[in-house]
């Protein structure tokens, strides 16, 4: 063609239907019948990408992010992308079709910007976009020429959003708002807890209240009645020269004085409550006054083989100190000392003096009064707490003495109205607790009422001398009466209380062959070995509690026969519950009546000869038995559990799902019937005969302990002689060389 530009007019159609056009440059001529429709199929292709006019090449990443912005080359582009900040971009395209490129326009559409197709005009290949926000963009794009589309060809844009509106930003909102939500939920909280805590202060307070008034009225009543004890007794004491009915005496007369202080008690605090408690001191020799309160501990201290010492510098030391008062602070703390103090321990007394220049006026120059044990000690969260009213430790060993909870109050109490101080502390080395008491040196610090005269002085120290004098001695300690039992049966008495137990020793040994313990983990040793008749222990006991001893019974395959009393001053319904639920035959509350003990203790051993018969294999029954083969639906269970056991007792897995999978029925529905069966759980009831096995092993051949071990299917050597020791009461050792020398007793 001779251009694009033709003169008007200037045609003409020939007859051979070839046309001829004038134009500016000549003339175009052609034949319609001999133009051919060759017509390429288009393709879009990517050719150039600018941010703000600037190209964008494949090395190229975001200034923030420090991400690639493209990732391939060019041409094979399908993502792109962006920041925030780059929303100002432009996209140029080709077909890479030259010949006709200036009639080419491109037709585009950016899903979830626009919705329509929008048009470049002709020989236009570049697209541009400004102020897009952020978020994930389709843009569509296709070359056209007249009726020649090319395909669509599809771009991924991802522009990221701000740093404040980011995946991370939008958790940490999350979490703060989350975090500010909490916090306000537990102010609120707080703020309902508080106010929760002010009522439950509130009703503390009314409740203690009410059992201090409860006990001070009842006390006024008990005091009489106990005026009617202690008065016969005093003169029983004094009167009857029969030697054997002493100690009953003097034990009837030191619980009477018992219960007498605790009256007083009572009282003391209700009066310090109301400021009605009088103080006079007197100048009083502490050493003298200190040697005289332990002489009421020395029985008890003689009979738990407790060392108990005073230790001080001065052979003298002047102090000047409300009397009456201040042997109640050192009888509450020598009490609770010799309460948590086991056999065999030791408590001491240190008198000293000292000076602190940074403590009050009052106790910069004073004494101080030490008294240490070897007990449990005390929990360093408790140290305070021991010393609120009614509080009391609640652990094994605690429960070895039933108190009320007042005593350390009191000794507090009054040590505070003689303007001193008493804390406690756990020792630095060693076990036990230290309680000190730090009273002012001299009598500046008092006022004239506060000072006694000298006549008081005197009526105190009889009244005090007369009160002690007679109750603790050494002649109390008395080598027990033996009296030979009528029957053979055996009755283990398990009490850390050395009075109850000789009492019941003393009732009981006429009859049968009695046997002691302090603790139930002593008790469980005795048991396991010796097999009593049946056993009577006390509920509240240190080491191991009488609920706890009566489960380990129950429990045990070899012991569980054997009776159990509990004898406790825990009467609630729920404490019977708790005894019965684990087991117990009987729970006797205390006091009892020794009468009423004896027939159930009679009735117990009768009824336990009863249920004793022969085994069915015994050589007598052998002969009078006629062999049925009849066998119930259990039997056969049994004997089914029994065959899996033995054929997989080296399995170290061996357990409940092992025994239900092959018998074809439910772990619940096994573990019940084995309950019902065998009375022990699935894992006891292995146990048990692995343990037997391991006995078998032990008897009969000469294998190590490792290798019994093994053999039953414990994995663990330790694991194997702590339960054997649990089953058996002694170590597999031990019982390898007791089951040999009766071998070698019994060939001679």
């Amino acid at each position: 063609m001779q251009g694009n530009e033709f003169s008007k007019g200037a045609a003409f159609h020939a007859g051979n239907d070839e046309m001829f056009f004038g134009g500016i440059s000549g003339i175009s001529h052609f034949n319609p019948q001999k133009v051919n429709d060759i017509r390429k199929q288009l393709k879009v292709y990517l050719t150039e990408l600018y941010i703000q006019d600037i190209p964008i090449l494949k090395s190229d990443k975001s200034v923030k992010q420090k991400k690639q912005i493209i990732s391939h080359f060019i041409s094979d582009v399908d993502t792109i992308h962006l920041e925030y900040k780059d929303n100002m971009f432009s996209m140029e395209f080709s077909t890479f079709v030259f010949g006709n490129s200036e009639r080419v326009y491109y037709r585009y559409k950016m899903e979830g910007l626009n919705s329509e197709w929008m048009n470049t005009g002709q020989g236009v290949s570049r697209i541009n976009f400004t102020n897009i926000n952020y978020g994930t963009y389709k843009l569509k794009v296709k070359a056209c020429i007249q009726d020649n589309v090319s395909p669509e060809k599809v771009y991924l844009i991802i522009i990221s959003p701000p740093w404040y509106l980011s995946l991370m930003a939008k958790i940490f909102y999350f979490i703060l708002v989350l975090l500010l939500g909490i916090g306000i939920t537990r102010y609120i909280l707080n703020q309902i807890k508080h106010k929760q805590e002010m009522m439950r202060r509130e009703h503390a307070e009314q409740i203690n209240e009410a059992k201090l008034q409860f006990f001070i009225n009842i006390s006024h009543e008990i005091r009489t009645p106990l005026t009617l004890i202690i008065s016969p007794l005093e003169k029983l004491i004094s009167e009857n020269i029969e030697k054997e009915k002493q100690p009953v005496y003097k034990m009837m007369y030191r619980n009477s004085q018992r219960i007498l202080r605790l009256i007083n008690q009572l009282l003391d605090i209700r009066k310090i409550d109301k400021g009605l408690l009088v103080l006079k001191f007197n100048e009083t020799d502490m050493v003298g006054f200190i040697d005289d309160l332990m002489q009421i501990f020395e029985y008890q201290a003689n009979v738990h083989n407790i060392r108990f010492t005073f230790e001080h510098a001065d052979a003298a030391l002047p102090v000047w100190i409300d009397q009456n008062n201040f042997d109640k602070v050192l009888l509450n703390l020598l009490s609770n000392a010799f309460k948590f103090t086991p056999e065999n321990g030791e408590i001491s007394i240190l008198l000293q003096t000292g000076y602190d220049p940074a403590n009050t006026e009052e106790l910069k120059h004073y004494f101080e009064i030490v008294i240490s044990d070897t007990g449990i000690g005390i929990d360093d969260e408790k140290i305070e707490k021991i010393f609120e009213r009614f509080y009391q430790i609640d652990n094994d060993q605690s429960k070895s003495n039933i108190g009320t909870g007042i005593g350390l109050h009191l000794a507090r109490s009054l040590a505070e109205l003689q303007h001193g101080k008493l804390f406690a502390r756990n020792k630095k080395e060693g076990q036990g607790s230290e309680f000190i008491i730090r009273m002012p040196m001299g009598n500046t610090h008092l006022n004239d009422l506060e000072i006694a005269n000298v006549e008081l002085q005197s009526v105190l120290k009889n009244e005090i001398n007369l009160q002690n004098a007679g109750l603790y001695d050494e002649s109390q300690i008395e080598e027990p009466i033996k009296v030979k039992s009528k029957t053979n049966y055996r009755i283990l008495l398990v009490d850390d209380e050395y009075e109850i137990r000789q009492y019941l020793k003393d009732e009981l040994s006429g009859i049968y062959k009695i046997f002691e313990c302090s603790n139930g983990k002593e008790a469980l040793d005795f048991i396991l070995k010796e097999k009593p008749n049946l056993v009577i222990s006390d509920v509240m006991m240190p080491d191991m509690d009488g609920i706890t001893l009566c489960k380990k019974i129950k429990s045990n395959i070899n012991i569980n026969h054997i009776p159990v009393i509990l004898l406790t001053a825990k009467s609630t319904d729920e404490d019977k519950a708790e005894g019965f639920e684990i087991g117990a035959d009987a729970y006797v509350i205390k006091p009892f009546n020794i009468g009423l003990l004896k027939k159930r203790i009679a009735n117990m051993i009768e009824n336990r000869v009863r249920l004793e018969v022969k085994p069915s294999d015994s050589e007598e029954n052998k002969a009078l038995i006629k062999k049925i083969e009849l066998r119930s639906n259990d039997e056969i269970l049994l004997e089914k559990i029994m065959k899996i056991i033995n054929e997989n007792i080296a399995e170290s897995d061996l357990n409940v799902e092992m025994l239900a999978s092959g018998v074809g029925m439910s772990r619940v529905h096994m573990h019940r019937k084995l309950k019902e069966l065998t009375n022990q759980s699935a894992r006891d009831f292995i146990r048990s005969i692995r343990l037997k096995q391991a006995a078998e092993l032990l008897k009969h051949q000469k294998l190590t302990i490792s290798e019994v071990a093994f053999a039953i299917g414990f994995s663990n050597l330790s694991h194997f002689s702590n339960s054997f020791h649990e089953f058996y009461g002694m170590s597999p050792k031990e019982y390898a060389q007791q089951m040999n020398k009766e071998k070698v007793e019994t060939k001679k």
